[in-house]
């Protein structure tokens, strides 16, 4: 007899159970789109014969007799883009998975497994790519370190801008290489300073964007707004800036933020970041207000996340919607960098068409030349995550259209040299517009390969000090991220004052014209979508208005809270009102000879108080369902294929 899962089953089995049972049928019914959409490609990593470990082997052992280039150091580019390749782990090797990358330092090559159209023949597909440095499963992250954040430490200090990107598909170790990259040049600065003479302060500000919202990690998640000035300047209303006095306080306040920061349990990472989070480390001469230079370590959310915007759950939607935004705006505020570098100084730059590009716009467009552009594009070793990669380092290698120019060859097929071009049956995967994934611009597709972040090399991170000054910082690992904003609180009435300096808020300002940033914002999105044309890409009008429409969401979301605590507040007032109208006109309260006229009055103010305000809040949740109903028909429209 076949089971039935109806009302009664899932009494008697439980919703745990039928929950399970909807996952396993959208997993299967994904399984059946992605074989449909991409038939010549392995999905399962058992599938991994014989052959295909023979063919890896051989290839692996082929590449071994290419000689690496040496490392070249970042303070010879004002952008510059590596990328790390980490060991595949214990994991992967049980699930048969096998190595698919190899690196041979500045290249990358990717042998993505393959099936010919007939269903039977086996092949590799090379894919070559071209970057600043790479690093292998072998190289640690000092080595990478080295090479990218340590040569420019002093020019941070002499009044530089630094801004360093992780970025990768969740497990493939940009939190790992971005924390250890962090220890060393805080360690770094602090000696540097103390070689000068200790003539500079040290601020951290860390927040995240999760969801289209800015929350400040260094004061228990408080909402943060972000404005802009008469000035032009960008601000963030309420962001906490916290003085550190040695290297052992900053570890520390990383380490609080980091263990409150917005993470989502997945298959392959207990721990998956849901969430760009950006750590500022501001460097001020001592008595000095004004900020003398700044390092800015990003660690972007995980790249599949944008495929989220199909989720049927609209907070995961808002998710994937604000990361592809900010991934596709990141692109092209970095390529106008380059340009303007290579004398095109009146190339827009479209920071204002996301959140994360708006909050790092001195990054992009300050008048500083000593500013530094870093990204660290970090891959996963594992042939069931090929895809990924390969879409990885195809938005990697679009952030800079002059590197590679040493090496000659045609660039022109998106950021990949296809190596075997005399086999007629490989369909050019590097122009293949069933490609699934976001990050490569194809903004109407989805592919859910994840993988682990554990790393199999030593952390640099092990050597930090742990012995922190409890007379600075309080708290332990296990409590201090609740209690975070209360750093510095001791009894001591040194202490005390020491923490109202070392704590700096930012001030409120003359805001600039809302409808002047909507224009400008507006004129960002047709300047994306005027430079995906190029590229033969294609952002329509609909996918504008969709990533609009979510971003209107979550600023009615939050509208409609506050303005409904307000109610609340003043409801809690007018409900002393109402019960002094009682008692008055029942003869035992303060006022007695309090007429029936007087309490009818009375009433009626608080009543048409109470319908004005209800009615408002009425409106604005009438406009929000609207956005919602536009929301969901947008995004039916642009993925017709899902709702079938």
């Amino acid at each position: 007899m076949k089971k039935q899962y109806g009302e009664n089953n899932v009494k008697k089995g439980g919703i745990a159970e039928e929950i399970a049972i909807l996952k396993q049928r959208r997993e299967a019914r994904k399984l059946r789109e992605d074989r449909k959409n991409n038939p010549n490609e392995i999905k399962n990593p058992k599938e991994a014969d014989a052959k295909f470990v023979k063919m890896m082997k051989q290839k692996k052992q082929e590449m071994q007799k290419l000689s690496p280039s040496n490392f070249t150091l970042s303070s010879q580019s004002k952008i510059f883009v590596v990328v790390r390749k980490r060991p595949i782990n214990q994991k992967e090797i049980n699930n048969g998975e096998i190595d698919c990358i190899s690196v041979i330092n500045p290249k990358v090559y990717i042998h993505e497994c393959k099936i010919q159209v007939d269903g039977i023949s086996k092949y590799l597909e090379d894919h070559e790519f071209y970057f600043d440095n790479t690093f292998g499963e072998n190289d640690s992250t000092k080595d990478v370190y080295k090479y990218t954040i340590e040569p420019i430490i002093n020019l941070i200090l002499d009044q530089g801008i630094v801004t360093c990107f992780a970025y990768g598909q969740t497990g493939s170790g940009k939190t790992y290489t971005m924390k250890g990259i962090e220890s060393q040049a805080i360690d770094a600065l602090y000696n540097m300073s103390k070689k000068n003479g200790n003539k500079f302060d040290f601020y951290i500000s860390f927040f995240e964007i999760y969801g289209g919202r800015l929350y400040d990690l260094l004061n228990n998640k408080n909402k943060l707004q972000v404005l802009d000035d008469k000035n032009g300047k960008v601000q963030i209303y309420g962001l906490i800036n916290q003085i550190a006095e040695t290297p052992e306080e900053m570890h520390h306040i990383i380490d609080a933020a980091n263990s409150i920061r917005t993470t989502h349990n997945t298959v392959t990472n207990e721990t998956s970041s849901r969430s760009h989070a950006i750590c500022n480390i501001v460097i001020k001469l001592k008595g000095e207000e004004e900020e003398y230079g700044k390092l800015s370590l990003v660690d972007l959310a995980g790249s599949e996340r944008a495929q989220e915007t199909q989720s049927n759950n609209r907070q995961r939607r808002a998710e994937g919607a604000e990361i592809n935004k900010s991934l596709l705006a990141l692109k092209e505020c970095i390529r106008a960098l380059d340009e303007k570098k290579n004398g095109n100084p009146d190339t827009h730059v479209p920071f204002r068409a996301s959140k994360l590009t708006h909050v790092l716009r001195d990054s992009f467009i300050s008048k500083n030349d000593k500013s530094k552009i870093i990204m660290i594009s970090c891959v996963s070793p594992s042939y069931a995550n090929a895809n990924h990669s390969i879409n990885t380092l195809r938005y990697s290698d679009r952030l800079k259209e002059q590197t590679k120019q040493h090496f000659g060859g045609n660039y022109n097929n998106i950021g990949a040299r296809n190596m075997n071009n005399n086999n007629t049956n490989n369909n050019n995967n590097n122009n293949n517009s069933n490609n699934t994934n976001n990050n490569n611009n194809n903004y109407n597709s989805n592919n859910n390969n994840n993988n682990n972040n554990n790393y199999n090399s030593n952390n640099n991170n092990s050597n930090r000090p742990s012995n922190i000054n409890n007379n600075k910082v309080q708290g332990n690992k296990n409590n201090r991220g609740s209690n975070y904003n209360k750093v510095n609180n001791n009894n001591n009435n040194k202490n005390k004052q020491v923490a109202s300096k070392n704590i700096k808020q930012v001030d409120a300002m003359d805001i600039d014209d809302g409808n002047k940033e909507e224009k400008e914002e507006e004129e960002d999105w047709q300047y994306l979508k005027k430079t995906a044309k190029l590229e033969g890409k294609l952002i329509s009008d609909d996918y504008i208005r969709y990533h609009q429409l979510t971003d209107k969401l979550v600023e009615d979301e939050d509208d409609i809270i506050n303005t409904h605590m307000n109610i609340i507040k003043d409801d809690a007032k007018l409900l002393n009102e109402e019960g002094d109208l009682i008692t008055n006109i029942k003869g035992v309260g303060k006022e007695e000879d309090f007429t029936i006229d007087e309490y009818i009055s009375g009433l009626d103010k608080v009543i048409e108080y109470k319908l004005q305000a209800y009615s408002k809040l009425r409106d604005k949740v009438n406009r929000y369902k609207k956005h919602c109903q536009e929301e969901d028909a947008l995004r039916k429209k642009l993925n017709p294929n899902n709702f079938n």
